[in-house]
């Protein structure tokens, strides 16, 4: 007796999954942290005042008031930048069936607008930029962050300069006797293993108490 197995047959169904994993990183964490704020112009300002130096010297008891000359807060600005992709979806390519989507238009847009917030990421904390503003030829670059941070403090810049602990807790410093009280580390993914590092450091105590899972992550690293 002769037994029909699947490959003699003809016309099999093909057996695909009905969703598409997305393999390529896709998050946009400094974009979710900070506040945004409608323009209407190409150019932005706004407005920074800082505070006199702190004194002890106290004032003569009955002596007359001095006049002080309060300080004018300084103008800042960047410039718009157009970050943008354009992408051609046919009829007949929304008309058939697919797998793993229902529209090609609705996957196309999913996925264009996934690696635009993810240009606007780059362009803010990816990349040092200087803002250009030139003309109708050029395309417009606003100013990244860091070129928005007066006072800098160089730490783990290259493989010969490594981020450290100590580094880390300078800048902590630097940040608090420049008038800023930053709540969140951003770093990259390579120094994300050294910042892990920290919790191991020799003299450091854990108590892990009846836990046999050990989790060298650190979420909350606290300076003060």
């Amino acid at each position: 007796m002769t037994t029909l197995t699947t490959y003699a047959i003809v016309g099999k169904a093909e057996s695909v999954s009905e969703s598409i994993a997305l393999i390529s990183p896709s998050a946009t964490p400094f974009q979710t942290l900070v506040k945004s704020e409608k323009v209407t112009a190409r150019d932005f300002s706004w407005l920074e005042d800082s505070l006199r130096a702190s004194s002890a010297a106290g004032l003569v008891e009955g002596a007359d008031s001095s006049m002080t000359a309060v300080g004018q807060p300084t103008s800042r600005s960047n410039v718009t930048q157009i970050i943008g992709e354009a992408f051609q979806v046919s009829a007949t390519s929304d008309a058939i069936t697919t797998h793993g989507r229902a529209k090609e238009t609705a996957r196309n847009l999913a996925k264009v607008l996934r690696q635009v917030k993810l240009d606007v990421e780059k362009s803010m904390v990816g990349v040092s930029q200087a803002a250009v503003n030139t003309n109708a030829s050029t395309a417009r670059k606003m100013a990244s962050i860091d070129q928005q941070i007066s006072t800098t403090l160089t730490a783990g810049a290259n493989s010969t300069d490594p981020l450290t602990e100590a580094k880390l807790l300078s800048l902590a410093q630097t940040c608090y006797t420049n008038g800023s009280d930053p709540s969140v580390l951003m770093i990259k993914p390579a120094d994300s293993l050294i910042i892990a590092g920290f919790a191991s450091a020799s003299g450091r105590e854990r108590d892990l108490g009846g836990s046999k899972t050990l989790v060298n992550t650190i979420d909350v690293l606290v300076t003060a």
